[in-house]
């Protein structure tokens, strides 16, 4: 394990060590206990610090647990004289202690009886019990979010818009000198495979420079404008190219405008689930957010529809000036929503930053949250984690101190030395190969042949001539894609990210490889549909199971996996190997097409899809129902333990349990001791008093590893102990949200 003495513990950031000494002996001395208790508050708190960065034993835990109520009183006071002097102390240490005992104040929340919690310090009114309740139950109980929901999905619509737009150009590619690259019809001429590379450049260039430039600015202008300041900025340049694209007459033209919209693309995609994440709920972080992936699919279902309107007029070079250049409008209404969407909170609470102001932060969640506790709570959650990750990096980096980066070559140096530590640290290591492979599994699925190039396919598939039954098809996949996506908005955060993953990529799979089988219907009779109708049917079935699963979840993952500290950059990274790869197939398929045909190209994306399975599995952690702050802990375990779990823990329960049909219990990879304790299998866990949970002994001693309560037992004021509890390697770790966490 790392250790904190590399540091001199000048900066504390769990507890100001003046708060943490007791009174003097009469002679003056140091009592030989008061030393023993400050050696050890500091060791507890190395071991909480150093946890976020080697979680060797899967243990989560609050990152107020080694506070006594003394110690939170002082550091109480010590948040309210730095961060917001004008709010009520009172009212911060109420907020404090429901912070650090969560658990405790949830039950009593929910509890019918109404003298429940009476030994507990804080006494939660009807309003607040409602709201800590309402909170974990209730998908939209902070109605604040509704803006952000409805920014996110304006943002999201022009997104999906833009999209249907490449698309329904590509039907009018002779418009710009080139033959519709899918076309059965095409010409056979010398010029063929040069044309199906400039048609792939210029459907891929809003793609292409979204990885390499859009979503690498993102990092600079988050940092100097904020998440809402950059999505501005992005609805100003698709405006801008929208616009001009609708006047190009050549494809160079449209190659260089859509490279402006594409970088608006990228700033967009990165900035846009970020605040999503920032704002909600963590029990509901992941319907907030898969608030992105649904109005993309409704902005392409809409973009198909229109791209239909515009064929009625039955002029081609209107069609395509009317189908480049409609999406300016989504971009206006995204520009009057910005307006008045709020900033996110934590890009106040950046320590390093020359936004950071707690009392902006304060004012923002006011907006956001039903009471004035859960705005308290959440902002002091987030300081305390903020001070854990700074801590980290002092001790543990090149860069030492706190001072905001002044100047160009400070910021270049600051911003790739966040990349480099996304590669250097475990914590932010793990979480760059997990979002990165959901985010490349996206693309390895082929669902963008068909968003990309579904009226060409269609248009070759039915074996016409014809612009507007293709265009039909196309409006129905993006209806499916849209209306399949609405189960997963509060599953997505009960059944838990990895779990619908897993569920439906090997269906996806299966699909396409029934539509790719299709393809061998004899298709010379002109008068038969049975091919096409086949074929639709599949690639419909492959869009339903698509939508709930590998639609929403690569954004929401790579928008929550990361620290504050390096967010814009982890998020930056895996959306642009995302839309990279977006790209790739947007330049490649008409080539791949032309070689492979209607089943070879489906074949291959079905073996993609059970590819993209066996890497989730094995790889992808759980994130549903945890703050952004507690995924440190989740990514603090080591790859390679995660991945032993799966195959020699995970598998051979599931065969036993599922298939042979013995009762077991599921294991589980992490310890969480917020929501849960530990359960005593038959003496199978050993726990030292150092343990972090209390018995329900009448004397209200520290746990002795043989049975266990919840902390509502036993009052906040109760000495906490360290959870960092000695337990072997092989114990069972059990937890209520963590099962799912490990291995669905």
């Amino acid at each position: 394990m790392a250790d904190c003495r590399g540091s001199s513990f000048s900066y504390s950031p769990s507890i100001p060590m003046s708060t943490v000494r007791p009174s003097r002996a009469d002679n003056g001395t140091e009592p030989i206990e008061a030393a023993y208790n400050i050696g050890k508050t500091r060791s507890q708190h190395c071991d909480q610090v150093n946890r976020r960065r080697h979680n060797n034993k899967g243990i989560i835990e609050n990152p107020l647990v080694h506070l006594t109520d003394e110690e939170l009183q002082q550091d109480v006071i010590v948040f309210r004289e730095t961060c917001l002097p004008t709010v009520d102390p009172g009212e911060l240490l109420r907020a404090a202690r429901v912070a650090q005992n969560a658990r405790s104040y949830d039950s009593v929340a929910r509890s019918q009886d109404p003298n429940a919690g009476y030994n507990l310090p804080v006494k939660l009114s009807k309003e607040e019990k409602a709201a800590l309740k309402a909170e974990k139950d209730v998908l939209l109980s902070q109605r604040g979010m509704f803006i952000v929901i409805l920014t996110v999905s304006l943002a999201a619509f022009l997104q999906g818009f833009v999209q249907s737009s490449i698309n329904g150009a590509s039907l009018y590619s002779e418009q710009f000198g080139l033959p519709d690259a899918t076309s059965a019809k095409r010409p056979r001429n010398s010029n063929t495979n040069s044309d199906d590379w400039k048609l792939g450049a210029t459907n891929a260039s809003p793609f292409f420079f979204a990885a390499v430039l859009g979503c690498w600015m993102s990092i600079p202008v988050n940092d100097l404008i904020g998440r809402r300041g950059a999505m501005f900025l992005a609805a100003c340049l698709i405006f801008a190219s929208s616009l001009s694209a609708s006047w190009c007459k050549s494809w160079q033209a449209l190659l260089a405008v859509r490279i402006v919209n594409g970088i608006g693309m990228g700033i967009k995609a990165v900035s846009t689930p970020i605040l999503a994440s920032e704002t909600a709920v963590g029990f509901w972080r992941g319907s907030s957010i898969l608030a992105w992936q649904l109005w993309v699919a409704f902005g392409i279902m809409i973009g198909f529809g229109f791209n239909l309107i515009f064929f009625t007029t039955h002029n081609d070079e209107l069609i395509v000036k009317l189908i480049l250049g409609a999406p300016f409008v989504p971009a206006v209404f995204l520009m009057v929503g910005l307006y008045f969407c709020p900033e996110s909170p934590r890009y106040y609470m950046r320590r390093r930053s020359s936004s950071y102001n707690p009392q902006k932060a304060y004012e923002v969640l006011q907006k956001l949250r039903k009471t004035e506790l859960q705005v308290i709570r959440d902002i002091y959650l987030v300081y305390k984690s903020v001070q854990l990750e700074e801590y980290l990096d002092d001790s543990a980096s090149e860069y030492q101190g706190h001072d905001v980066p002044r100047g160009f070559v400070a910021h270049v140096k600051s911003y790739t030395s966040q990349y480099r530590q996304l590669f250097t640290k475990r914590r932010l290591r793990n979480a760059l190969i997990s979002s990165s492979i959901v985010a490349l599994a996206q693309q390895l699925c082929g669902i963008n042949i068909f968003a990309f190039y579904s009226g060409s396919l269609f248009s070759n598939v039915l074996g016409d001539g014809g612009t507007s039954l293709p265009m039909v098809y196309s409006l129905a996949f993006g209806a499916i894609n849209f209306v399949f996506g609405l189960p997963a908005i509060r599953t997505i955060d009960t059944l838990g990210r990895r779990k619908w993953l897993v569920l439906t990529l090997p269906v996806m799979g299966l699909f396409l490889m029934a539509a790719a089988l299709a393809t061998l219907i004899s298709h010379h009779d002109p008068k038969s549909r049975a091919r096409a109708g086949c074929i639709a049917l599949f690639v419909f079935l492959f869009t339903a199971a698509y939508s709930p699963g590998m639609g929403p979840i690569p954004f929401t993952l790579a928008s929550e996996s990361f620290p504050l500290s390096h967010r814009e950059a982890g998020c930056s990274f895996a959306i642009a190997i995302n839309l990279l790869f977006a790209g790739l197939i947007q330049m490649f398929f008409p080539r791949v097409y032309s070689g492979l045909k209607d089943g070879g190209s489906l074949g291959l994306f079905a073996g993609l899809n059970f590819l993209a399975f066996v890497l989730v599995f094995l790889f992808v952690e759980e994130t549903k129902r945890r703050s952004l702050e507690d995924l440190d802990l989740i990514f603090a375990v080591r790859k390679r333990d995660f991945v032993r779990h799966q195959l020699t823990r995970y598998l051979p329960w599931f065969f036993r349990h599922h298939v042979l049909r013995r009762p077991m219990e599921k294991p589980s990879l992490y310890v969480d001791l917020i929501w849960n304790t530990p359960r005593d299998h038959g003496g199978a866990v050993g726990v030292d008093d150092t343990w972090n949970g209390f018995t329900s002994g009448v004397d209200g001693g520290i746990g002795n590893g043989v049975g266990f309560a919840g902390d509502d037992n036993v009052s906040p004021s109760f000495p906490r102990r360290p959870s960092g509890f000695m337990a072997s390697e092989d114990i069972m770790r059990v937890s209520e949200d963590s099962n799912d966490s490990a291995h669905r």
